[in-house]
């Protein structure tokens, strides 16, 4: 009977702990010591409590006491009045349980979000070896007014209240592994006003637009269903429609902000012609969830840089995004002077932050010369003789060199443009070419690798312009390709995300034009070939193709047996070593086997003995994301499965630190001369293990991504 009472009571114990504990009031992460608040503005706090919980906030910056109650869900919010900066001070919670956060600031709070030239931190470009100038100012300049807060990155397919965030105060450490674009900004506003700063950067390299976009907004905006049906990169969660907005933005409407800047864009350059509805209303939708209407909105043009592929996709996404200003409370900071076209994250990200300061000090504070803020930027343009005259605003006076002016383009009306000679005619430019005799149109800085060549009076650069309207596609062709490892042959089936797109395709090696073969629901490929693919768009070709090479070899179709498995995430099919498919230098092709630290060793079965003269097999080098080649490879082959040989090896150099800035490649490994009857072949790849000291990111897990054994008599 003791017993039983017991039990009852320790029963009784743990319910009212339990009770307890589901009643405590609960902040979301980004409510912590060390933040920022907005001054003199009405702020909000909000979490989770038991429901119908009543407890009081307390707040020193004025010494009042609020009271708040949380509704049937267990959700709260308050909302208060900051008042003038200052710090630090303290907000107490009390009810069931006491929370206190310290150290908190009242100042100004920006957003800064984007793609990886927002994400990227000054280790990752190069660490105080490189920023030695800042780290003087740092190690002579108390910052610790200016605070510091990443948000973790996370997708999430509905709209989700929680993510991880944390506040630092700015030191030479915090510095150094936070946004560069944002900490130069987040200086140039402490430096103007002297008052705390908060910087909340929520980003994540490789990311489209339409991935920090809700999906109301992409559904019922006319033209941004499209994706909802295409994602930018299928293999990868995170560049999926909305689900960042949904882990990253959601999660954080509450928190009042002075203002957004944003650095992204290189993700959507083949989608660029949607990209201008994109963006304005992702701009849009986000003001909305953190309603304020007029929510400043500042945002980096994307700078030159080589992607060896189709030559104007730059300068028709600078275009896109360059019809944002459309918007209220939008501004602009061209980057045309200051980037790296072999590199496309340049380093230069004080002057980033600096022409984003510029603009925010205008447009927000009212604190600058209008003229000072923007470069020049294209009015109009005149045609005269064989000339084209262009006359620019929001400048009195241009600069450059006075004799020559690189990245003019003229075209007559066959719509092909040609380099011009151009020159400064008083404030405005003259450019002619003696190929382009009657000249129609006008193109500057259009190209993905030209550069400024005009700029104001202050050094401001002037962005990337046409003055025709030429139409454009860039609508892109999905290839899913399947091998039937019985009957030998591979089928296609190539999908377009726009309906309206006519898909054509070619097995010759050209590329489709008008007269191509229209492509089915699925294409039958029986022999070894390449098969290009194009989506015309009222007979307008795409000016990107998507391409397959089929592989005909002695190992087709043969069952393949791992000691290690490939990681879940890169594990491609059942017969991707032997398919006869050769992965890309995009890593998310779905064609590539992916081993995060461990050792690659797989053994063939071509079913039978058959005459062997040698073994290729591929592997992709991009060390920017972690994949290093092999440290060796070692090929064995045997006839029975017991007695193997060594066909051969190979010891492969380590890349150096510039391949951090080099273009994804693919290697091959071929051993010659086997000349033998083999039925197995046994394929070993040393992993590196982890990243090098050199790297961004040392000690990491790396990974070894392997595909195609080619088998040959």
């Amino acid at each position: 009977m003791l017993r039983l009472i017991k039990r009852l009571l320790c029963s009784f114990l743990f319910l009212l702990l339990v009770k307890s504990l589901s009643g405590e009031v609960i902040l979301p992460s980004v409510l912590s010591d060390h933040m920022v608040l907005q001054q003199f503005s009405w702020i909000t706090l909000w979490g989770r409590a038991d429901r119908g919980e009543g407890f009081t906030v307390f707040t020193s910056w004025d010494s009042k006491n609020y009271s708040i109650q949380a509704d049937q869900t267990g959700q709260w919010k308050l909302k208060l009045f900051s008042g003038g900066p200052g710090g630090p001070y303290t907000i107490r919670f009390t009810g069931k349980n006491k929370v206190e956060l310290r150290d908190v600031m009242l100042g100004e709070v920006w957003f800064c979000s984007g793609q990886s030239n927002m994400e990227f931190t000054l280790n990752m470009l190069g660490g105080w070896k490189y920023y030695s100038g800042l780290k003087k100012q740092i190690d002579s300049t108390d910052l610790r007014k200016i605070r510091l807060c990443t948000i973790g990155q996370q997708v999430s397919q509905h709209p989700s209240d929680s993510c991880k965030a944390l506040w630092l105060q700015a030191d030479a450490s915090s510095i150094l592994n936070f946004s560069s674009t944002a900490f130069y900004f987040g200086l140039e506003i402490y430096k103007k006003f002297n008052v705390p700063v908060g910087l909340i950067v929520s980003s994540w390299g490789g990311t489209p637009a339409e991935a920090w976009t809700p999906n109301e907004y992409l559904k019922d905006t006319p033209g941004l269903s499209y994706y909802l049906n295409h994602p930018n990169n299928p293999e990868w969660e995170a560049s999926a429609p909305s689900v960042l907005f949904n882990g990253m933005i959601y999660p954080l409407r509450y928190y009042t902000i002075k203002g957004v800047i944003w650095y992204q864009g290189e993700s959507n350059r083949y989608d660029c012609d949607l990209y201008a509805t994109l963006f304005k209303t992702m701009i849009l939708s986000w003001r909305k969830y953190w309603e304020k209407p007029d929510l400043p909105f500042y945002f980096v043009q994307i700078a030159p840089y080589d992607y060896k592929d189709f030559e104007e996709a730059s300068g028709f996404l600078r275009e896109a995004q360059e019809k944002a200003l459309e918007l209220k409370n939008t501004g602009m900071a061209v980057t045309l002077d200051i980037g790296n076209i072999q590199n496309i994250h340049p380093k230069n990200k004080q002057q980033v932050g600096r022409r984003l300061a510029l603009l925010a000090f205008a447009g927000t504070y009212s604190q600058a010369d209008p003229a000072s803020f923007s470069g020049p930027a294209y009015r109009l343009s005149r045609i005269e003789g064989d000339k084209i005259q262009v006359f620019f605003k929001n400048s009195d006076a241009l600069g450059g060199r006075k004799d020559f002016l690189s990245g003019f383009r003229v075209a007559g009306s066959d719509g092909i443009f040609r380099q011009a000679r151009a020159v400064f005619v008083g404030n405005s430019v003259m450019a002619g070419s003696t190929d382009v005799p009657s000249p129609k149109y006008l193109r500057y800085a259009f190209l993905n690798t030209d550069t400024a060549s005009v700029f104001d009076q202050s050094g401001l650069p002037a962005g990337s312009f046409r003055t025709d309207s030429l139409a454009v596609n860039y609508r892109e062709v999905h290839l899913a390709a399947a091998f039937d490892s019985v009957k030998k042959f591979w089928k296609i089936s190539p999908r377009c995300p726009d309906p309206t797109a006519v898909i054509r395709y070619t097995t010759d090696g050209s590329m489709p034009a008008l007269s191509s073969a229209v492509s089915s629901d699925t294409i039958t490929i029986t022999t070894a070939c390449r098969v290009n693919t194009k989506a015309f768009l009222k007979n307008v070709p795409s000016q990107s193709s998507s391409s397959i090479s089929f592989i005909g070899h002695e190992a087709l179709g043969s069952n393949v047996v791992f000691t290690s498995k490939p990681s879940e995430k890169f594990h491609g099919n059942t017969h991707t070593l032997t398919d006869g498919i050769n992965g890309s230098e995009d890593f998310h092709d779905g064609r590539w086997l992916g081993f995060q630290y461990n050792d690659f060793q797989a053994m063939i079965d071509l079913m039978q003995p058959k005459l062997i003269g040698s073994v290729k097999i591929n592997f992709l080098i991009n060390t920017a994301s972690y994949i290093f080649p092999p440290t060796l490879v070692e090929i064995f082959a045997s006839e029975n499965g017991q007695n193997f040989i060594k066909a051969g090896e190979f010891k492969l150099s380590a890349p150096d630190s510039s391949s951090l800035i080099a273009q994804p490649k693919i290697i091959s490994i071929t051993i010659q001369g086997i000349k033998r009857p083999v039925r197995f072949i046994k394929v070993i790849a040393k992993n590196q293990k982890t990243n090098p000291p050199w790297h961004y990111a040392p000690g990491q897990k790396c990974w070894l991504f392997v595909d195609e054994v080619e088998c040959r008599k």
